[in-house]
């Protein structure tokens, strides 16, 4: 299930390394190739709402099957575009699929995994998908320097292909719920068409889309998903349970991964920045300080998740939001002074300490919510944890463009959503009983 969610997440970092080199070949420009991504994350969008009605109706080991079948396709088909039209087409078949992936397979953890050992199962899952960031990147740009970018995507065939095969014969054939029940029409026209506009305008914004463009896409957006919780609230099987949110402890840690979301971000997409314009590393060094943050989060991850079995989620957030706080606000003021290896090592300590708010608040998800919920659960902390990070990224692309100092901003907002997540987790679970 691991290596299912780190198919879609390296995928995502891997072509974003690679846009630059895909321009020529797909006939052309920056400003055009940008919607090899864009539709992606559009497509993905669709999906991730749907995940947890689908979920209802095929079982979830039926949704990461078509997820993967689909997802393999998608890979393949776009190896072989031969223009920018065709890879969008193919991109969005691929995205679909991809958005299934990530969402599919914790769910299906958080239902077969043992309560008392969330923490544990979640933060060792956290390790892998976490180096999609870090490997992505690197990989990228490796088959680009080498002259086969097509590999960026036919590289997901043969991960596919073993993965499914184990999850044929490890998964459990649980079927849906719901599998009878009618599909909520009304739902499916307002939650993944207001999900989608809200994220594509944020994304628009991101690239410097004109404003009213902007604000009619996140206007539009907002009104349908306002007027898909009125209408969820009178449904009896609506297609995302806003009712789930009446439990506080879910309620609370949903409000803490959007800041999760929003820090990851706005950290991934600023720190290329920092590194060439405050640390004077050259263009094939701007990833190294995202490697060391990553390096950070995949040690507390698992650590973290491993540890809120044991002492639960609230001292842990505390904690490590305390610590995130601390070393964001030190990154403002040193990041010009300090020698590289002394900024880095920073980064490395708030990476440690942010690994510490998201594994916890991760896995109490899974800890507060009944069995029968867990799938729903799943699809409202996707749609959270997206746009949040769409709004990361956005903002970071508003500073680097108007802020004569993108990184010290940045940073600040970082240390900001630290203190939010620390007030934060007075309302989630505390050490959990034997």
């Amino acid at each position: 299930m691991s290596l299912a969610a780190l198919m879609a997440v390296l995928n995502g970092t891997t072509v974003t390394a690679a846009l630059e080199a895909l321009a020529p070949e797909l006939g052309t420009s920056i400003s055009g190739v940008v919607w090899v991504t864009t539709v992606y994350l559009v497509a993905a969008s669709v999906s991730v709402p749907l995940v947890g009605w689908l979920t209802d109706r095929w079982g979830s080991t039926r949704v990461l099957q078509v997820g993967l079948v689909g997802f393999v396709a998608g890979s393949v088909l776009s190896g072989f575009a031969w223009d920018l039209p065709s890879m969008v087409v193919f991109r969005f078949v691929q995205g679909l699929a991809g958005g299934m992936l990530e969402p599919a397979s914790l769910a299906i953890v958080g239902a077969i995994a043992p309560k008392p050992r969330l923490g544990r199962v979640m933060g060792l899952m956290s390790l892998v998908i976490n180096a999609g960031p870090v490997v992505g990147p690197l990989v990228g740009s490796a088959l680009v320097a080498a002259e086969q970018w097509r590999w960026i995507f036919w590289v997901n065939v043969p991960l596919g292909l073993v993965t499914g095969v184990v999850a044929w014969r490890l998964l459990p054939r649980v079927r849906g719920t719901a599998a009878g029940a009618g599909v909520d029409v009304v739902g499916l026209l307002l939650l993944p068409p207001g999900f989608v506009l809200v994220l594509l305008g944020l994304n628009r914004w991101g690239v410097g889309a004109p404003p009213g463009l902007v604000a009619v896409l996140v206007a539009l957006g907002a009104a349908l998903l306002t007027a898909y919780v009125a209408h969820a609230r009178r449904h009896a099987r609506p297609l995302l349970d806003v009712g789930l949110l009446r439990i506080r402890a879910f309620a609370a840690a949903l409000a803490v991964m959007s800041t999760v979301g929003l820090t990851m971000y706005t950290q991934l997409t600023v720190l290329p920045v920092v590194a060439v314009r405050d640390l004077g590393l050259g263009a094939a060094w701007a990833g190294l300080p995202v490697a060391v943050l990553g390096v950070g989060l995949m040690v507390s991850m698992t650590l973290g998740g491993r540890a809120s079995d044991a002492l639960g989620t609230r001292v842990l957030v505390v904690g490590g939001a305390s610590v995130t706080a601390v070393a964001a606000v030190t990154v403002v003021l040193v990041r010009q002074v300090w020698p590289v290896p002394a900024v880095l090592a920073v980064l490395l300590v708030l990476g440690l300490g942010f690994g510490c708010v998201a594994a916890p608040s991760f896995a109490s998800v899974y800890r507060v919510l009944p069995e029968a919920s867990i799938a729903q659960g799943t699809a409202a902390l996707f749609i959270v944890v997206q746009l949040f990070a769409s709004a990361g990224v956005t903002i970071v692309g508003f500073l680097t463009a108007t802020a004569s100092d993108p990184g010290g901003v940045a940073y600040v907002v970082v240390a900001a959503l630290a203190v939010v997540a620390v007030a934060l987790s007075r309302l989630l679970p505390g050490r959990p009983t034997a």
